[in-house]
């Protein structure tokens, strides 16, 4: 199964989702398939199977027109992609148990499970103990028996797709969404503006794109029964969708002023705030959205699966939070439900039958106003679920708002001579963090002359006299401010100049190059700066290979070239390395003793860096890993790592996700390397951090 690159086995076929060898999966499935043999709500068995097993027992005949002239104009008011899946997956034998039509309900909700272990790496226990396994959702799906986890499902792989950038795969995914349920309409606008924020090129025309395939999917579902008057008043104009406008109080002369859609576009209008929406955001504007339903109406059990998905996906999200406010929305939604009138509790079990209602036996014994009682249940349920919304939005919309990480392009310079290994790095740190989410500019674009040009036979590009260094400065200035800039590309192939082409900014821009920090100016623009220097030996050994391989050099004009260029280098690049905050040194394990041979070399790792940079929680958990040889120092203005060894892709992958906490919007289609170009990739990721948390 996949979406995209993404697949559940890794290259070795070995499968990634260690959720589902939990003991807690295994756990709840058995829980929820015994509760599905033995429970099933009055709607479910009047309902719901008799109108899906009319579908298959009459030929395929419409179901909707049928229960409409019986008179049960409340039957089924899903559209007909629903009836598909409840019928396919086996509710065409739900008249033999009502566990064959929660086969589909069972699959969305391990779907979710799957979505929500992906979305919250590194907290499968926790997503296995609130969402798996939560009372509200179990009742909801396997006793009381509502599909609203359907939708859902569909809504949430939708917002993963899009998330990993595949839009018409998450637009696809949405129209099928809205075809079982069109309460989905609502995350629209939402889609509209996380494509918006996330998108630099042709927004409009994928915002086109997005909507027409959701439409026209959408249609093509319900395409059999548009014709028919009694799908359409069953399906839209049902009593549950006319209690929208319920909510309500008058004004002058006749007319009304509705409550839930005025607090539906004031929540849309809040969303158009935010100059970035991230996927936090996202997800939290769509769980408040399907809110606004459930505080201004008394909901119907299956609504709350609209909200505690989302409200869960947060609460694990926050890890400083507690869980304390969703488990009384929780048992909050059990008491109202067990004190209404038409309570189900003791009318669900199927094999006993059992009339007893707490709300009748409140008014037989006199013991209170059974109304009263009830009333008091749903204020309760009320208060909590508004005290939930409060608590995501101070923690989640608020936080989102002081994260400069997001709200602002973070600058990382990357300085050092010819053939250090600067490009590698940045290819490292964008198979880490995602193109989507990465700018990336280099220094060899402001050269003064293309390949050939008279004036470098006098000048090298080392010399700042070779390229247009200030004016580098106002590009870095106007990508930090949040705007696009107009850029040149020096094509290293041609030796020549592109047209200029736009650059837009992005939550992080690389900026790699020869003169990174030579102008104060320049280098007090980025947040980070680092240095790579290899051991000389080495970095001749590298610049000999990559342009014997890459330019067609012989090792004769690489060695002539680098030392026409020595006294530059020494001048004009070395000197940089005081500056930066990291320098990276790779060194030589053994002697290199015929340089340039196109041998690989076996190395080592020296980084040395500011003191500011607290590097003690990432040495513990490296540590642990006996493969990997890491040695800490301090000098007198610095620290030094020395890193040697090997260490596996899936270590250092369970590592990023342990130190990412609530950056890991950072991470996007990750890639993850090995051994020291693994290390790399978390000591970079892990400083980019540190230096964000100490600037807010």
């Amino acid at each position: 199964m996949s979406i995209g690159q993404f697949s559940f086995k890794d290259k070795k076929g070995v499968f990634k989702l260690i959720i589902f060898r939990h003991r807690l999966f295994w756990v709840g499935l058995f829980l929820k398939i015994l509760l599905s043999f033995l429970f099933a709500g009055r709607f479910l068995r009047e309902a719901f199977i008799p109108f899906v097993t009319y579908l298959w027992n009459s030929g395929f005949k419409n179901p909707y027109e049928f229960f409409m002239d019986s008179g049960m104009t409340d039957a089924f008011p899903y559209p007909p992609l629903m009836l598909y899946i409840l019928g396919f997956f086996g509710g065409f034998l739900a008249d033999i148990s009502p566990f064959f039509i929660r086969i589909p309900l069972l699959l969305a909700d391990i779907v979710i499970l799957t979505v929500l272990s992906r979305l919250l790496k590194g907290n499968e226990t926790k997503v296995l103990l609130y969402y798996w396994l939560s009372p509200v959702l179990i009742y909801i799906n396997y006793m009381h028996g509502q599909f609203d986890v359907i939708p859902i499902a569909f809504l949430l792989v939708s917002l993963y797709a899009i998330f990993r950038r595949e839009l018409f795969i998450a637009a696809l995914i949405l129209g099928l969404g809205i075809a079982t349920k069109t309460n989905l309409i609502m995350a629209i606008p939402f889609y509209f503006l996380f494509v918006w924020h996330n998108n630099n090129h042709q927004r409009v025309k994928k915002i086109a794109i997005l909507s027409v395939t959701t439409l026209l999917t959408f249609i093509l579902m319900n395409l059999p029964y548009l014709n028919s008057e009694s799908f359409l008043k069953m399906v839209y104009d049902n009593d549950e969708q006319t209690r929208i406008w319920n909510a309500s109080f008058p004004m002058l002369e006749r007319l009304n002023f509705y409550i839930i859609p005025a607090a539906y576009f004031i929540l849309l209008a809040a969303a158009t705030r935010f100059k970035n929406i991230g996927k936090d955001l996202f997800l939290i504007f769509i769980g408040f959205s399907f809110s606004v339903l459930l505080i201004f109406i008394p909901p119907q059990p299956g609504w709350y699966f609209w909200i505690l998905p989302f409200f869960i996906y947060f609460t694990i999200r926050e890890k400083k939070s507690t869980f304390f406010p969703i488990m009384a929305l929780q048992f909050a939604f059990l008491l109202y439900y067990f004190l209404i009138k038409d309570s189900d509790f003791f009318y669900i079990y199927l094999f006993g039958e059992s009339n007893f209602t707490a709300y009748g036996f409140i008014a037989s014994k006199q013991l209170a106003n059974p109304d009263l009682v009830a009333s008091i249940a749903f204020t309760f349920l009320q208060t909590c679920l508004i005290l939930n919304v409060f608590w995501i939005y101070k923690w989640g919309i608020k936080k989102n708002l002081e994260k400069k990480i997001k709200n602002k392009p973070f600058l990382v310079g990357i300085g050092g001579d010819s053939g250090v290994g600067k490009s590698t790095l940045t290819e490292l740190l964008t198979d880490l963090l995602g193109k989507g989410n990465i700018a990336r500019i280099q220094g060899d674009d402001m050269h003064r002359w293309e390949r050939g040009h008279d004036k470098w036979g006098k000048l090298t590009h080392l010399s700042p006299k070779a390229n247009y260094l200030h004016e580098e400065i106002q590009h870095l200035k106007t990508l930090k401010e949040g705007r696009s800039i107009l850029r040149k590309f020096y094509d290293h192939n041609r030796g020549q100049f592109t047209k200029p082409q736009k650059v837009y900014p992005n939550k992080i821009v690389i900026f790699e190059g020869l003169h990174p920090f030579y102008i104060s100016a320049k280098r007090n623009l980025f947040d980070l700066k680092i240095f790579i220097e290899p051991e000389e030996n080495l970095r001749l050994h590298w610049k000999i290979n990559r342009d014997i391989k890459t330019r067609g050099y012989t090792k004769e004009k690489v060695l002539s070239q680098l030392d026409s260029r020595k006294s530059d280098s020494d001048k004009y690049i070395r000197s940089q390395a005081s500056f930066s905050d990291i320098k990276i040194t790779y060194y030589p394990t053994q002697e290199i003793k015929d340089i340039g041979n196109q041998e690989n070399v076996d190395i080592a790792l020296r980084i040395e860096f500011e003191t500011n940079i607290d590097i003690n929680n990432l040495i513990e958990m490296v540590m642990a890993r006996p493969t990997l040889h890491l040695t800490h120092e301090y000098d007198v203005d610095n620290q030094i790592l020395d890193v040697k060894g090997t260490i596996l892709k899936k270590e250092i992958e369970h590592l990023i996700y342990s130190i990412i906490g609530e950056y890991d919007e950072l991470i996007e289609n990750a890639s993850f390397a090995k051994d020291l170009n693994g290390f790399l990739q978390l000591f970079t990721i892990y400083c980019i951090l540190q230096k964000v948390k100490n600037q807010d």
